[in-house]
C-alpha cells in the first residue's frame, strides 16, 4: 500500500510539472518584439477562430488569445513544438510571443489536445 501511495504522489508531481512546462517561455506582458506580426485568436466553445493563420518566416509573432466561452476544453493553449503552455482565463487577453520557423507550421492545441490550429510560415 505504501508503494502505491508513493507511485501516486510521483505521478501527481510529474503531471503538475508537465502542466507548468513552458510558463517561463516567451513573454505575455510588455510591448511586442520589434517588427512582430500581430495575430489574434478567439477561443469559443470547441473551436479556434480562426483555426489557421499565416505569418512571415523567421520573424517574431505576438499572438493574442481571448477565450470568450466557458464551454469546451479551451482553458489552456499549448504550442508543443515551442514548449509553451498558457492558461486562458475567461474574457482576458493572453499574449504569447515567439519566432516563426523558416518553413512549416507552428501547431497549437487545447490542453487536452482535442482542439487544434496552426500558424503557417508564409
Amino acid at each position: 500500500m505504501k508503494t502505491l501511495r508513493t507511485l501516486g504522489i510521483i505521478a501527481v508531481m510529474a503531471f503538475a510539472s508537465a502542466c507548468d512546462r513552458g510558463t517561463n517561455a516567451a513573454g505575455s506582458s510588455g510591448p511586442p518584439p520589434a517588427g512582430a506580426t500581430m495575430l489574434q485568436l478567439k477561443v469559443e466553445g470547441m473551436k479556434y477562430l480562426p483555426s489557421s493563420m499565416t505569418a512571415p518566416p523567421n520573424k517574431p509573432v505576438r499572438l493574442t488569445i481571448k477565450r470568450v466561452s466557458d464551454d469546451g476544453c479551451g482553458q489552456q493553449i499549448v504550442f508543443p513544438s515551442l514548449d509553451i503552455r498558457r492558461d486562458l482565463p475567461l474574457n482576458e487577453a493572453v499574449a504569447v510571443d515567439f519566432t516563426m520557423p523558416a518553413s512549416g507550421t507552428v501547431a497549437f492545441t487545447c490542453g487536452m489536445n482535442m482542439m487544434r490550429g496552426s500558424i503557417e510560415a508564409k
